[in-house]
């Protein structure tokens, strides 16, 4: 898989909480974080494209599935190791 060079300035990722349908909503713009998450949870929901190039990727977990909401959470996935 290629991915696209995005500006540090314009990488993000983004958690929101949807209480009322009850799941978890991730997105990122980050290879890094995409990559640990595609390992981690599978293959995303929705992936975006530029000329075949991955620009970022989302995902969606049900409050049910909380072994996967624990992985998708936590500080080494979404942030990575600290050195």
């Amino acid at each position: 898989m290629k991915y696209y060079k995005t500006l540090p300035e314009e990488q993000e990722t983004v958690v929101n909480i949807n209480y009322y349908a009850r799941t978890l909503h991730l997105y990122t713009s980050k290879k890094s974080v995409i990559k640990r998450l595609n390992a981690k949870l599978g293959e995303s929901n929705k992936t975006d494209y530029i000329n075949g190039y991955v620009t970022s990727a989302s995902w969606s977990i049900s409050f049910a599935d909380k072994k996967r909401i624990n992985i998708a959470l936590s500080r080494p996935v979404l942030i990575g190791q600290m050195k």
